[in-house]
């Protein structure tokens, strides 16, 4: 299993991401990781931690499955974070001296199932603070906008718009959330530049924190959608206590303000 990239991370690519708000870089895990994570989410899949939530309950056929923070109780996610190149891949394209582990993510979205990913920056859903923010977003299965491949709203983390977040199935999670109204993308497509693009397995998007993204639903009638988010931060991002952010499986210890270095955000890269 590789631990840095099996394709180098250029200039080319750090620009792209600053200017664009995201940038996708092709076959970047070897086969052994997707192998091997893909085995994981079966795992998981059949015994979902408690975090875990059925996006499409009630609401369509198939299934949408969100988890978070499996590296706690799974060593083969645990070994991801620690091995796998993904922090190597977050340091390079933040230009942070150092990385930390905010925490994983994973999203299942099986074939015949309809329920979007709403479009959402990430930022506001977390505790945390800072420019030096990104997620790495590997594709464990070809992926196409049929199957609910991810779409970026160009240039949209340079907006200076801080939206409310909302659960992916419908409810408010968030009601003490601060922020804005996100706006109908769907509506008024022709206002915004788009990007999205077929993935293979191995492949990773990695995108700033602040860019708004979504996805269709998986309208394919064959192909799975198994995603495996991990988010990273670096040099300048600090904790942040304010109200109306997602739950964690646990409390970190950290004050506002403080940087992100503990046992619950380890730091991988320096």
């Amino acid at each position: 299993m590789n631990v840095e990239p099996l394709v180098p991370v250029t200039e080319q690519d750090i620009q792209r991401y600053e200017e664009d708000g995201v940038v996708c870089l092709r076959g970047m895990f070897d086969s052994d990781w997707i192998e091997r994570m893909r085995a994981a989410i079966e795992r998981n899949l059949a015994n979902a931690g408690t975090l875990a939530i059925e996006y499409a309950e009630g609401k369509s056929p198939g299934r949408f499955l969100g988890d978070m923070f499996m590296w706690t109780r799974d060593e083969d996610f645990r070994a991801f974070v620690f091995d796998s190149p993904a922090a190597r891949i977050a340091q390079k394209i933040m230009r942070s001296q150092k990385v930390n582990f905010f925490y994983d993510h994973l999203f299942v979205k099986e074939p015949g199932t309809l329920v979007p990913t709403p479009w959402h920056q990430d930022q506001p859903y977390w505790p945390v603070q800072g420019s030096q923010i990104c997620s790495v977003w590997l594709a464990l299965d070809r992926v196409s906008r049929e199957s609910s491949g991810m779409e970026y709203v160009k240039g949209s983390h340079k907006w200076g718009k801080w939206y409310k977040p909302r659960g992916f199935d419908g409810k408010d999670r968030y009601p003490e959330a601060q922020g804005e109204t996100i706006p109908d993308i769907d509506q008024d497509r022709a206002k915004y530049g788009f990007l999205n693009g077929d993935m293979e397995p191995g492949d990773c998007l990695i995108h700033q924190a602040m860019t708004i993204h979504g996805s269709g639903g998986n309208v394919t009638n064959h192909t799975r959608r198994r995603a495996l988010a991990t988010r990273w931060t670096g040099d300048d991002a600090t904790y942040d206590t304010r109200p109306g952010t997602f739950q964690k499986i646990r409390e970190p210890g950290l004050r506002t303000g403080d940087p992100m270095d503990c046992e619950m955000f380890p730091r991988i890269a320096t």
